[in-house]
C-alpha cells in the first residue's frame, strides 16, 4: 500500500499558512486605522484557521494506492474506488493528465500501456514509492 505523502501535505500547508501569518503582520503594520487592523486580523485568520483544518483532514483521511499482483487500486479520500486490472496488460507508465478540457494544470496518472484507463493519483503521491510498490508484486513500469 502507498498513502499519500505527508511531506509534501506538511510542505504545502505549512507554506500557505505561514503566506498568510505574514500577510497578516504586514497588514497589521500598514493599516491606517484600529478597524483595517481588525479587518485584516479577522479575515487572515478565517483564512489560517481553514487552512488548518484542511490540513487535519487531509492527514487524517489520504488517498491510498493499494498494489496487488492481479490490481493496482486507487481507494480516495471519500471512499471512491477505481481500479487498474492486470487483464489488461502488466506494463504501467505514468502520464500527465489535464484537468479539464481548458485546464492548464496537470495531475500524474497511471496508465496499462496500450490502454486509454488512467487512474489519476490526486494529491501528494510520490512516483519513486508508486513505482517501487508495483515492481515489488510483479508489475512493469517504465518511466
Amino acid at each position: 500500500m502507498v498513502a499519500e505523502n505527508r511531506s509534501q501535505i506538511a510542505l504545502l500547508f505549512g507554506l500557505l499558512i505561514l503566506v498568510f501569518a505574514v500577510a497578516i503582520a504586514r497588514g497589521e503594520a500598514g493599516a491606517q486605522s484600529a478597524a483595517g487592523r481588525v479587518a485584516i486580523a479577522a479575515i487572515f485568520g478565517i483564512l489560517i484557521l481553514a487552512l488548518a483544518r484542511g490540513w487535519i483532514m487531509v492527514l487524517q483521511r489520504r488517498s491510498r494506492l493499494e498494489v496487488s499482483q492481479n490490481a493496482v487500486t486507487l481507494v480516495r479520500r471519500n471512499g471512491q474506488v477505481s481500479t487498474l486490472s492486470r487483464q489488461h496488460g502488466d506494463e504501467l507508465r505514468f502520464v500527465n493528465q489535464r484537468g479539464g478540457a481548458l485546464g492548464r494544470n496537470f495531475t500524474l496518472g497511471l496508465t496499462i500501456v496500450g490502454t486509454d484507463i488512467v487512474l489519476v493519483l490526486p494529491g501528494f503521491f510520490s512516483r519513486r514509492e508508486v513505482r517501487q510498490a508495483c515492481r515489488s508484486r510483479g508489475w512493469r513500469v517504465d518511466n
